[in-house]
């Protein structure tokens, strides 16, 4: 054999190899996660497998903390004495391709971790560990690991856009040229009608998996910047929070359940958001961007849940959660002064919508105050409909109907 059929039988045998054995990724790139102290390390695809191997390292500060994450649970200090924890993987992870949770690939075995018990972890100790699912299928270059949501005495975290090596599997160039040589197929006479078929087709149920999801990105409303965010949620009756570094989210959510999110980030006014995955029949992934507005002086933040009963300055129930929201924040920000301004839209008499609008602006400051705010921190001024958004259609022209502070101070 010359020297140049030996390169050609290696080249052929690596190929063979690659085939037989998949791909490996060292130290994939991961869009979210929520614990510096959890990596994934390698994933590899062999004929049968997605193997992923993850190192946890105890560091003790920052883990009792909420963290969202990776496919093992951590719990911390529970019964083991100060300073140790337990750990193990739950057998129901899985992964996933984003956006389609119906493309599913199952939990089959692990290695160096415990699933059905628990592993006992000291601060400072490094486990490594190895995770085993069927085979993604080639072409998904990138796949979220999902464990499941937290729930009492426990932690859990996932991976989200985890990025690979997984290429789809190039076809036989035999088999191309087949199918180009291929007859066309004989067309019946135009006099022969086509009978349709009524073959019942297959529903497709995307929340198999049992799992929605819901994703986007916090802005800052100024800049149209993302920002780092948290956001916050209870579900099952456990208060559970995500924390962003990117402004990115991503969230697995109970079909079954109702959602009140509040989106916060530091020197930024929050702001919520309701969400009931099972109003939305079929639909598995639900996309929502937030726009918070900066805490600075002159800006003008609009608080789009305060209700009043009709023609009169009363608040109804349904505002306080808007209003604890923004007493929660003059709490935390001490230094801060605002100006709650009232407005109505131009329908009826000038001077009547005039104290109107001051009536509501004082109402929102009465609750305030009951909450806790100092009174001299709270100025209130309506301006009936001298100040309008909208001069459309009377649909365009409620919106003129709105209650807004103003930092006068920070």
């Amino acid at each position: 054999m010359n020297f140049r059929s030996f390169l050609a039988l290696a080249f052929a045998i690596t190929l063979s190899l690659n085939d037989t054995f998949g791909q490996v990724t060292e130290n994939p790139k991961v869009d979210e996660q929520s614990a510096p102290y959890v990596k994934i390390r390698r994933v590899e695809l062999t004929d049968e497998y997605t193997i992923i191997h993850l190192r946890f390292v105890d560091k003790g500060s920052g883990i009792p903390q909420q963290p969202q994450g990776i496919p093992f649970r951590f719990n911390p200090k529970q019964g083991m004495g100060q300073g140790s924890s337990q750990i193990w993987l739950d057998p129901e992870t899985r992964l996933y391709k984003p956006g389609e949770i119906e493309k599913k690939f199952k939990f089959i075995k692990a290695e160096n971790i415990p699933t059905n018990s628990t592993k006992k972890v000291s601060l400072g100790d490094t486990v490594n560990f190895v995770a085993y699912f069927e085979r993604l299928s080639p072409g998904i270059e990138e796949f979220d690991f999902y464990e499941g949501r937290s729930s009492q005495g426990t932690q859990s975290w996932n991976f989200y856009g985890i990025q690979i090596k997984n290429p789809l599997k190039k076809q036989p160039q035999k088999a191309e040229q087949a199918s180009a040589k291929a007859k066309a197929p004989v067309k019946k006479p135009a006099t022969e009608p086509a009978i349709p078929k009524n073959e019942p087709q297959k529903e497709e149920n995307t929340n198999e998996s049992g799992v929605a999801v819901f994703r986007g990105t916090v802005y800052n409303a100024k800049t149209k910047q993302p920002i780092a965010a948290e956001i916050r949620y209870v579900e099952n009756g456990d208060s559970l929070q995500i924390k962003s570094s990117s402004g990115k989210y991503k969230i697995g959510l109970d079909p079954s359940e109702k959602y009140d999110f509040r989106v916060t980030a530091k020197g930024f006014y929050s702001t919520s958001y309701n969400i009931s995955p099972a109003d939305s029949i079929g639909k598995a992934t639900f996309s929502r961007d937030f726009y918070l507005n900066p805490l600075a002086v002159g800006e003008t933040i609009t608080m789009p849940n305060i209700y009043f009963e009709t023609s009169k300055f009363a608040l109804l129930p349904e505002s306080y959660g808007e209003l604890d929201r923004l007493a929660d924040m003059m709490k935390e920000n001490k230094n801060i002064r605002i100006r709650i301004e009232g407005h109505t839209d131009n329908v009826g008499d000038f001077d009547k919508n005039l104290e109107l609008s001051r009536k509501r602006a004082e109402s929102v400051q009465a609750y305030l105050v009951e909450k806790g705010i100092e009174s001299n921190r709270i100025e209130a001024k309506g301006y009936g409909a001298t100040r309008p958004l909208s001069q459309g259609s009377a649909e365009e022209r409620r919106k003129n109907r709105r209650v807004e502070f103003v930092i006068t101070e920070a």
